[in-house]
């Protein structure tokens, strides 16, 4: 049956509204609407934009949507959300930061309690067993007094910690510089540089994972290359090859560093010109045991769909074969809040993008702000507070209002918010039938 644009073919992108469907000038500007039912979509014009609820819209053949696009003007509406929510056992606990810390910038969790790094440089260890707190180094890192916010990212110091709290690092993010340090002996074992080009505007990448039995620092010595090294010696392990057009890992920005749970692969939250946002995966495990020869052979890379003018967004991982990432929509002006669910073992079939890339298997409105997950259920912690999402029906299990979580601590089984006046913390559900008193 053909259809309402006269053709035998088969629908493709969104319905449009007949404004933009019969246009035979150039391109109507539009709106993306969200209608309220799941994450459907339609593109609007400005005249039917302010009677959304009501418009009526069609499909159209590839061909006529092709000839119908022009630009967004924004989003319309918000995809529906499906509110299943129960009460929220465990309560929310205080613990006062140490008196000698001072005031905390930033934290990191290890396996006996806490790094914490202060406003002078300090970094401490805090043993939450013995309610020790003791100085372990002093970074040199500070922000220049010159530097100059890109779009609204702000020049700040952050703290990583290896998970064995052998190690920490400290780095500006949107900054070029960072150090690494040992934290039995306070030696720096590496200073950190990672080009200065376009870095204002990602956060330092960098990460510590474990492969082999011995830690490994993962971070951005070049705009597109991304080192592993051996954080006691500084002696490079493995290396992204330098940027190469013909190869498919090249021309990325690299962002901000999320490695498997695992350690079996890695996402980098990057961009490429022009400039899209483009996260992108490849196998860790197989580039650190075949080292620089790894990326002469297929490692497992994969480069999730684009969104324009749009990075340093969620991305945490399910398990080690599921991503998710924040946001819906191709384009900064047309996002709205949710997740969305790819299976990297899974690929579609010939002839559509997802036969290159990785399969979306899942897709839902509502998540925002910050990302975690644990235990199969995917926390979003806003400025509302925290919420609990089944990321298999899409279902919002739970909220815990004015909780907002910045950190995740698998040790202990946490999410936690670092405050001015100390951490506030609450134990994690078990799985989507854990969400209820306990």
């Amino acid at each position: 049956m053909a259809l309402v644009c006269g053709h035998d073919a088969p629908e493709h992108g969104v319905p449009l509204c007949e404004h933009i469907r019969d246009s035979t000038a150039d391109p109507i500007d539009h709106y993306l609407h969200y209608t309220g039912r799941g994450t459907e979509q339609q593109r609007l014009c400005g005249a039917c934009r302010s009677e959304a609820p009501t418009a009526v819209t069609a499909a159209v053949c590839e061909d006529c949507f092709d000839a119908t696009e022009g630009s967004s003007l924004g989003v319309v509406g918000c995809p529906q959300i499906i509110d299943a929510g129960r009460p929220v056992g465990g309560m929310v606990q205080n613990t006062p930061l140490p008196d000698e810390a001072g005031t905390v910038v930033d934290m990191a969790p290890v396996a006996d309690g806490f790094v914490l790094l202060g406003d002078d440089g300090r970094v401490l260890r805090w043993n939450t067993q013995t309610g020790t707190c003791t100085e372990a180094a002093r970074t040199t890192v500070t922000v220049p007094d010159d530097a100059e916010p890109w779009c609204d990212r702000q020049q700040t110091l952050r703290l990583h910690a290896s998970d064995d709290g052998a190690f920490a690092a400290v780095v500006i993010d949107y900054g070029r510089t960072g150090e690494v340090v040992d934290l039995t002996t306070g030696s720096v074992t590496l200073r950190l540089e990672n080009d200065g080009y376009h870095s204002a505007t990602v956060p330092f990448s960098l990460a510590f994972t474990e492969h082999a039995g011995r830690t490994v620092l993962l971070h951005r010595s070049q705009w597109s290359v991304i080192e592993a090294t051996d954080p006691a010696t500084g002696v490079r392990l493995a290396r992204i090859p330098a940027d190469d057009p013909a190869s498919a890992w090249s021309g990325y920005f690299h962002g901000a560093l999320h490695p498997s749970p695992a350690g079996t692969r890695i996402a980098s939250d990057a961009w490429v010109w022009h400039p899209l946002g483009q996260t992108v995966v490849w196998n860790l495990d197989q580039w650190l045991t075949d080292g620089d020869d790894a990326w002469n052979r297929d490692i497992g890379w994969s480069a999730l769909p684009a969104c324009a003018y749009h990075w340093d967004r969620p991305v945490v991982w399910l398990d080690e074969d599921r991503l998710v990432l924040g946001g819906l929509g191709d384009d900064d002006v047309e996002l709205a809040p949710g997740a969305r669910v790819f299976d990297l073992t899974r690929r579609g079939p010939a002839g559509t993008a997802e036969a290159v890339g990785p399969v979306e298997t899942a897709t839902f409105g509502g998540p925002q702000g910050r990302f975690f997950t644990a235990d199969g259920l995917l926390f979003s912690s806003s400025e509302d507070g925290l919420e609990i999402w089944d990321p298999a029906t899409g279902a919002r299990l739970g909220t815990l209002p004015g909780f907002r979580p910045t950190h995740h601590d698998p040790v202990r089984g946490e999410l936690v918010e670092l405050s001015a006046i100390g951490l506030r913390h609450w134990r994690t559900p078990t799985g989507p039938q854990a969400v209820a008193p306990s």
